[in-house]
């Protein structure tokens, strides 16, 4: 199936949902015009709903769209509000173009990435109390909470403990801090088998960093 058809098939699965819910019921292109990203946006933890706009199937983030003459609302997908150039409102209610409207969409998408992958890691680290009572988790919990990254050497005591206890988890939720002096030089002091244990957290940057500035080998 080419672009074309794809598309085709999309813009009419989309046109038999939306057009029965805005005032103008014959053009696709006239009733999305009818309709707003009002800003409202949910992560639902597991891909498992379906957009109400084209259908495509295993939607975890939703965005509320709503027709602004008779307040029929659904729950979309971020692609769907971009491909359609549906247009979004800010705080104040004032209506964004189509530039400013993409921007705000990918933003709050982000946001919402971002603040998955943050529980996902306060999660792995409350199982880890659960599991190790005498490890001194609430330090890491504060640090992390009040900086969004850890150290190298928390980071290491971190990956040691959750490994031990065998606490799945996610090497992308943990973001490596590594912008003083102090915290560069704990990556030079570490030994090669240290680094090698943290080498999947630490970011592209990161990595070309630790081979450029320490004695570590690949």
């Amino acid at each position: 199936m080419g672009h074309a058809e794809l598309f085709m098939n999309w813009a009419f699965r989309s046109a038999v949902n939306i057009l029965p819910l805005s005032k103008d019921q014959k053009s696709l292109s006239l009733a999305l015009t009818e309709w707003v990203y009002t800003g409202e946006m949910y992560d639902l933890e597991a891909p498992n709903e379906t957009c109400q706009l084209c259908d495509h199937p295993n939607i975890r983030y939703q965005f509320n769209i709503r027709n602004a003459h008779n307040h029929n609302e659904l729950l979309v997908g971020s692609e769907c509000i971009n491909k359609f150039e549906i247009r979004a409102v800010d705080e104040s209610g004032a209506l964004l173009n189509v530039i400013e409207s993409r921007r705000k969409v990918n933003r709050d998408k982000r946001h919402l990435v971002s603040e998955a992958s943050k529980k996902r890691l306060i999660n792995a680290l409350v199982e880890l109390l659960k599991k190790d009572e005498e490890f001194e988790i609430e330090n890491f919990i504060n640090y992390v909470q009040d900086r969004g990254a850890f150290t190298p050497l928390q980071l290491s005591i971190l990956v040691w403990r959750l490994n031990e206890k065998g606490i799945r988890h996610n090497p992308a939720d943990f973001t490596l801090i590594m912008r003083r002096n102090r915290e560069k030089d704990q990556l030079r002091a570490m030994p090669d088998w240290k680094i090698r244990k943290i080498w999947d957290y630490l970011s592209s940057p990161q990595k070309e960093w630790v081979i450029g500035n320490t004695r570590f080998k690949l």
